[in-house]
C-alpha cells in the first residue's frame, strides 16, 4: 500500500512510541458522522474502549472503499458521501493478536443512509455521544484530535 501525501504536508504524530518496539506502517481511515442533534456516531468495543468507525486499508483497496466497508462492518449505516478532514499518524501498541502499528490515519466527514443494517462485527456497537462527552471517552489521541478539529475546536497542521 502506497500513501500520497502532498509535499510539505504537516502530519500531527500522536500516542507513545515504546522504545525497542518495531511498528508497522499502516493505512487507516476513519468517519465523522454528525446527527441533527449534533451527537457523532462512534462505536463501543469490549466494554470500556470507544472508537471511530474506521480501520485498516485491505491491499489495493481505496481510501474512499475501506471507508464504506469499515463503517458498514462496524455500525451497519451506509456512507452515501465523504470529504476529507484532516490527518494524523497514532501509535498504536495494545493490537491483541497483531503486531503494533504507526496508523496513517486519514479522518473523513462523512453522509451516511438514515437507516442501518445489523453490524458485522459483534464486538462493536454503534453508539452516539455529544462531542464533548465523545472526546472525553475515546480511547485514541487521534481520534480526539480529529472530533476537536470537525467541531472548529482544533484546526488541522
Amino acid at each position: 500500500m502506497v500513501i500520497l501525501i502532498p509535499q510539505n504536508t504537516a502530519i500531527r504524530q500522536m500516542g507513545k512510541c515504546l522504545p525497542g518496539i518495531v511498528y508497522q506502517e499502516r493505512a487507516s481511515v476513519y468517519g465523522l458522522a454528525s446527527d441533527c442533534e449534533g451527537r457523532i456516531l462512534a462505536c463501543r468495543r469490549g466494554g470500556d474502549r470507544v472508537v471511530l468507525p474506521g480501520g485498516g486499508l485491505e491491499d489495493d483497496e481505496s481510501e474512499e472503499d475501506a471507508l464504506r466497508r469499515e463503517v458498514a462492518e462496524e455500525t451497519g449505516y451506509s456512507v452515501l458521501a465523504a470529504r476529507s478532514l484532516c490527518r494524523a499518524w497514532q501509535y498504536h501498541n495494545n493490537r491483541y493478536a497483531k503486531p503494533p502499528a504507526n496508523k496513517h490515519c486519514h479522518f473523513f466527514m462523512m453522509d451516511i443512509a438514515e437507516t442501518r443494517s445489523s453490524p458485522a462485527e459483534a464486538d462493536h456497537v454503534p453508539i452516539w455521544l455529544d462531542p464533548e462527552e465523545l472526546v472525553a471517552t475515546l480511547t485514541f489521541e487521534s481520534h480526539r484530535w480529529a472530533v476537536t478539529v470537525l467541531c472548529g475546536a482544533a484546526t488541522p497542521p
